[in-house]
């Protein structure tokens, strides 16, 4: 596994979109925090060129980052099917499971990257050219991200899953989508009739990371599970659907016929 796991890096850093993903992101957080800067320049009581402000925008759109997941994912894992890769790389005696788990390893070790560079990017921009609120603000990002990391390590699962076991780019993505963002809207307007989809709800990542709130007077993020402390919650709730749609997906790959 690890020889396939190096040959996936080396694929994916020689690929152009690797790198204009992380500069497209950063560009735009960057951009949105100099034009605060710009307002704020003409506009001396303009009360929003602030850290507090640029993070409370990170933070707040953790759904679109959930969201972002799905695109990693297709992007890192190629046209495996199309260009039949998968093929010669069992011809040549990898063994399905390297594959299948090398490649989901691979997807989850960009996406950090991605993620804390995008991150990174942007906080050093925002303490550079914003008021310094505090560092509690910064706090209350780390610990968002505490909650929510593992929630897109299922969206990453789930795609992997679908992409491996459907040969369409397009309809695995489809189908990561219904999943991930229809099925919890669905059981969120059944919940409102049927206790079952309203329990189903709340453990849905979506939902999860979409009604993440926050308590602006302790800092602390207030969690669909277990209020303030809930972090295990969303760490075992996480770990479990990880573990469930990685098995059945490669239960499914490996009865699957590689053309």
């Amino acid at each position: 596994m690890i020889s396939y796991i190096k040959s996936e890096y080396f694929r994916i850093f020689r690929n152009k979109w690797t790198y204009l993903f992380i500069l497209l992101c950063s560009g735009l957080l960057v951009s949105s925090n100099v034009v605060l800067t710009m307002v704020k320049a003409s506009e001396k009581n303009f009360p929003y060129a602030t850290t507090k402000f640029a993070l409370s925008m990170f933070y707040s759109n953790f759904p679109i980052v959930f969201i972002l997941c799905i695109a990693i994912t297709a992007m890192v894992f190629g046209n495996e099917h199309m260009n039949h890769t998968m093929k010669n790389s069992v011809s040549y005696g990898i063994s399905r499971g390297s594959i299948y788990f090398g490649k989901f390893i691979v997807e989850v070790v960009y996406s950090i990257l991605a993620f804390v560079i995008i991150g990174a990017i942007d906080l050093g921009f925002a303490y550079l050219l914003l008021e310094n609120s505090g560092v509690d603000y910064l706090l209350l990002l780390l610990k968002a991200c505490a909650a929510a990391f593992p929630l897109f390590l299922v969206a990453i699962a789930i795609t992997n899953s679908f992409l491996f076991t459907i040969e369409s780019t397009g309809a695995s993505n489809a189908a990561s989508v219904g999943l991930l963002l229809a099925f919890p809207l669905m059981c969120n307007m059944l919940g409102m009739k049927f206790t079952f989809f309203m329990e189903l709800a709340k453990l849905l990542p979506w939902n999860m990371i979409y009604y993440l709130g926050f308590d602006m007077e302790k800092f602390q993020p207030i969690l669909l599970w277990g209020g303030r402390n809930g972090y295990g919650y969303y760490w075992l709730i996480a770990c479990v659907e990880i573990i469930i749609v990685s098995v059945i997906g490669f239960i499914i790959f490996k009865k699957k016929e590689i053309k």
